[in-house]
């Protein structure tokens, strides 16, 4: 059935993989129903990187995929030359998704001779294409700000969070009897997180939980209260503002790097009374500290030791091509699931790149209707841009059924 306002027949965006994203990038072609452009990659003996669209692009649009998984130095290049050889090659328009953006974190000026890397990083590859998807940014105001800026070709930068798929695998929990939603304690790690749980975060947790009584522009959810040492950079988790007892607490976050202060947070939950202790964080780095000679594996070990009873990353930093003894502990590992997200920002760019006419009556071209999980391909199919994993042999959260 065609939706009015929609027209159908627009060809599909090709999609341009970079290095570390080429599995993501062939499953968001698969749910588009679009063709993954071959690139050829020479590293000479130097180091230095060429990267070749070996197909026709010409008048189509083209969507970039690379994430920061592996050399970030590396990966920010490559996308670089991906997203000039498509404009070379006569590409219509140009998307830039970026799962994992690299240099994220670095959005801060810690004294008057430091630069931040972020703002460098986009100023870098915003000259490259006219709109950009960026999955759930440590600092999602500057990176917009900076994608946008007067001057920048970029006319629209989504900033894509992950409350839908987050809430689906929540719902399955509840539905299955491993939580019961009316002792479900939402919260961030700290104050810092405040920021990325946004309204329209809130609001598709609302829809897709069904809390009918709570308003999503009021930040009540609960936050660890932690302290960062200015000169080390070390964090001390103090304490947590709400009661937990009997609760089943679920944090999120954009990141797991060490692993280190979720497992302090999950220490210090149990300790005052958590029934179960949950972390959803979009992207799981798992780096380690190279100068106490930690293993590749330390921090997902770490994981595994703690008193997590779960943890939830998506499939937007992926070990698998750079760091292959990572991705196989993480798939070892009975706390760590991986949410596959590539239906889901496939919708997105699937908004994006719509064609449609002045009587639109429907949200099917709405990025923010997909946010706040109100999209028609959520409320119809809920599993239709995303479905809930299923737990691991030796999960703790199965212990909670018992």
């Amino acid at each position: 059935m065609m939706t009015e306002g929609v027209k159908i027949g627009k060809p599909r965006p090709a999609i341009v993989a970079g290095f570390s994203s080429q599995i993501l990038a062939g499953e968001i072609a698969d749910a588009l129903g679009s063709k993954i452009v071959k690139v050829t990659r020479k590293q000479f003996s130097d180091k230095e990187i060429q990267t070749t669209i070996e197909e026709n692009v010409r008048g189509h649009d083209v969507v970039v995929v690379a994430s920061a998984a592996g050399d970030p130095n590396k990966q920010e290049k490559e996308a670089r030359l991906l997203m000039r050889a498509a404009n070379r090659a006569g590409a219509n328009k140009v998307t830039l998704l970026l799962p994992y953006m690299w240099y994220g974190r670095s959005d801060d000026i810690w004294d008057e001779r430091n630069s931040p890397a972020l703002i460098d990083t986009i100023e870098t590859l915003r000259d490259h294409c006219q709109s950009v998807v960026v999955a759930d940014p440590h600092n999602a105001g500057l990176t917009r700000e900076k994608f946008l800026d007067t001057g920048s070709p970029v006319k629209n930068c989504t900033i894509a969070h992950f409350a839908y798929p987050f809430a689906v695998q929540l719902k399955g929990l509840i539905d299955s009897g491993f939580i019961r939603k009316e002792d479900l304690l939402l919260s961030h790690a700290d104050a810092g997180s405040t920021k990325r749980i946004s309204r329209s975060f809130r609001a598709c947790m609302y829809n897709i939980l069904d809390f009918p009584d709570r308003s999503a522009d009021e930040d009540d959810w609960a936050q660890g209260l932690k302290d960062r040492d200015k000169v080390t950079g070390k964090i001390k988790i103090k304490g947590f503002s709400a009661e937990v007892t009997g609760k089943d607490v679920v944090i999120f976050e954009d990141m797991i790097g060490t692993g280190g202060t979720a497992c302090d947070l999950a220490k210090l939950l149990k300790g005052m009374g958590a029934r179960s202790v949950m972390l959803f964080a979009t992207s799981g780095l798992f780096s380690t500290d190279l100068k106490k000679g930690e293993p590749p594996v330390a921090s997902v070990g770490r994981i595994n030791q703690s008193r997590l009873d779960a943890v939830f990353i998506t499939d937007t930093f992926d070990h698998s091509l750079t760091d292959p003894d990572i991705h196989r502990a993480i798939e070892e590992s009975p706390i760590i699931h991986t949410i596959k997200t590539a239906p889901y920002l496939a919708s997105i760019i699937r908004a994006l790149h719509a064609e449609v006419g002045k009587d639109i009556q429907s949200d099917r071209n709405s990025i923010s209707a997909i946010l706040k999980g109100t999209h028609p391909d959520q409320t119809e199919d809920i599993e239709k841009i995303t479905q809930p994993v299923l737990f691991k042999t030796g999960s703790p959260l199965l212990a909670l059924m018992a």
